[in-house]
């Protein structure tokens, strides 16, 4: 083919697609033309194209009409609220009561107010007090057999801290760095007494270290007895002495010792007094060398001699025939101070400071140009003597 009627043939194409897409074009704009003509003549089909492409309006909620009440009806109006006066502040207005140191507090024997408890017996008391008073401690504590075959697991031992006193004078005493004094618990009268229960008994104390607590804590509940000591005077607040009452008649009781031995000191005072307190109408008396207590665990034929040969009678307080407050005013306790050997048949010695920065021996409260203030503190068969005393205190306490 020549290369003139190949440009022929290729125009006459084109001129053709040229006048088939003209005609396409005029077709579909008579189409739509149509089309706008029969929707816009139809009302129907006018609606339904621009209800899709519009939001459907929202529907007016017409207001109810007012009730026309009718004329001449009273209408009583309440009147005005009297004028508040100004309210107090806050901590004014909040009562907060004192020396609550727990929430977790036991139940207290609840008495008529207006009725007077003779507390010299328990027919007063009511059944349910006296079958509390006196239950069997074998069950609480797992005590068994008795003198020194004797069986009981203890869980701890409290010690009754309070406030104007020195409750904490059978501890050690050390300065932090800041020069303030600070209680030693780790180190004490009861700590060792602790080890020599389980070194010459079968009881067993399941925390090596004493609970220091005050008195209106349910702690003292937990324990067989509650241990009190101290040199100078001290005061219990309300709850405190309900709170220890409450204990007693529940079981509980009550041991002192006074690290002023002798009469008339000013902590013999002060426990006489805060005793009459808990237990009204009635007085501490002593007893004599035959009273079990000198045989519950050891024999002792008369009362151990204590701090500066002391020998004053053991004092209880009893309700109902039964001991609820056991006192020794000896001072036993500062004998336990001083730590046996490994053996148990000698005193441990070894340097350490007290509160004031002076050195005494770890053990006998010795102060150097004082020891006339504690006489026979390095005689080793005394210092026994006050930790058997003690042993034989508990094991009766645990078997009364």
């Amino acid at each position: 083919m020549s290369w003139k009627n190949f440009i022929k043939k290729r125009y006459n194409i084109v001129r053709q697609s040229e006048a088939l897409g003209a005609s396409i074009l005029i077709h579909a704009i008579i189409a739509v033309a149509m089309a706008f003509v029969i929707v816009s003549s139809s009302e129907t089909m006018r609606d339904a194209i621009t209800s899709v492409f519009r939001k459907p309006a929202k529907k007016k909620i017409e207001q109810p009409k007012p009730v026309v009440m009718p004329k001449n009806i009273p209408v009583n109006i309440p009147p005005p609220p009297p004028k508040m006066k100004k309210m107090q502040k806050l901590e004014k207005r909040m009562v907060v009561k004192k020396n609550i140191k727990s929430k977790l507090r036991p139940k207290t024997l609840s008495f008529k107010k207006k009725t007077k408890i003779d507390f010299k017996t328990a027919n007063n008391l009511g059944k349910n007090v006296k079958n509390l008073m006196y239950r069997d401690y074998a069950a609480k504590h797992g005590v068994e057999g008795g003198g020194k075959t004797l069986r009981a697991i203890i869980d701890k031992i409290v010690l009754v801290s309070y406030e104007g006193g020195d409750w904490d004078c059978e501890f050690h005493h050390y300065k932090d760095k800041k020069g303030k004094t600070v209680v030693d618990f780790k180190h004490g009268s009861l700590i060792n007494l602790i080890k020599e229960i389980e070194r010459r008994t079968d009881i067993e104390v399941k925390n090596k270290i004493p609970v220091v607590v005050r008195a209106d804590s349910p702690e003292i509940h937990n324990s067989p007895f509650v241990y009190i000591t101290g040199h100078k005077d001290f005061k219990l607040t309300d709850a405190e002495v309900e709170n220890l009452r409450t204990y007693i008649l529940q079981g509980g009781a009550i041991v002192a010792n006074s690290s002023l031995p002798g009469r008339r000191s000013r902590f013999d005072v002060a426990f006489r007094r805060e005793m009459k307190r808990v237990i009204p109408d009635h007085e501490l008396k002593p007893i004599n060398n035959k009273h079990k207590v000198f045989r519950s665990f050891v024999v002792f034929n008369e009362v151990p001699v204590g701090m500066n040969y002391w020998q004053e009678p053991i004092e209880v307080i009893e309700i109902d025939g039964r001991v609820v407050v056991m006192y020794n005013l000896n001072d036993y306790g500062d004998f336990m101070l001083a730590a046996l050997d490994s053996t148990g048949n000698a005193i441990k010695y070894g340097l350490a400071a007290d509160a004031e920065g002076h050195f005494r021996w770890q053990g006998p409260r010795i102060w150097h140009n004082e020891r006339k203030l504690y006489a026979n503190a390095e005689d080793f068969p005394t210092t026994l003597d006050a930790y058997m005393m003690n042993i034989n205190i508990l094991a009766y306490l645990l078997t009364r």
